[in-house]
């Protein structure tokens, strides 16, 4: 569409060719913000589009590729359910308009794990590079081989003390008050104070 700018020229505004979707598609899920996404196509394709267009596009090719994103956190649900009752630990929230907001999963796996591989455990979040476009937060230890191991992973509706807390107490519920010798963290101040749960005494 051709619009006048102030001078009473035409100006040709930006548009989402094919080629442009293509490269979105490729692009999204590999870059570590939507805002280095952005930087990217408008350098490469000479373009000056925002955030609120490019966030756009990206939701319908996600919907597009692979459904409605609600579907898929209820089929988590199910399947995390389910697997914790095979000796697993799951638990979740869901906010005040019935939308999953947070969750922690450990396996029966990841629960043998915690009875002999604390001594470091490493945490660490994505930041909104997953189908539900929340933060993953991952529970990372070491065994006696030197190789890291999986003991939970989480995903929260945002890094807030309020929702590390919500994570970190129920990591120590499933952990069953076992005290990891060293917590090694990216220096989220958010992370950090939830990890003080471990120095609490909670009562079940």
């Amino acid at each position: 569409m051709n619009l006048p700018d102030h001078e009473l020229n035409y100006e040709k505004k930006n548009e989402f060719t094919q080629e442009i979707i293509n490269e979105i598609n490729n692009l999204k899920g590999k870059v570590k913000t939507m805002n280095t996404l952005v930087k990217i196509i408008n350098k490469k394709f000479k373009t000056d589009f925002n955030l609120t267009q490019i966030k756009y596009q990206v939701s319908k090719l996600l919907k597009s590729n692979y459904g409605c994103a609600d579907d898929d956190a209820f089929h988590f649900v199910e399947l995390a359910k389910k697997e914790a009752q095979n000796g697993g630990y799951f638990n979740f929230k869901i906010n005040e308009n019935n939308q999953f907001s947070r969750a922690i999963y450990l396996s029966k796996v990841m629960l043998m794990y915690s009875e002999y591989f604390l001594d470091v455990v490493i945490v660490d979040a994505t930041y909104k590079r997953n189908r539900f476009n929340l933060p993953l937060v991952n529970v990372i230890g070491i065994n006696n081989l030197g190789q890291n191991i999986m003991l939970a992973f989480g995903l929260l509706s945002n890094e807030t003390t309020d929702a590390y807390i919500y994570f970190f107490s129920e990591l120590k519920k499933a952990w069953k008050n076992h005290q990891p010798l060293n917590f090694v963290v990216d220096g989220c101040e958010a992370m950090s104070q939830g990890i003080l749960i471990f120095k609490m005494e909670i009562n079940y």
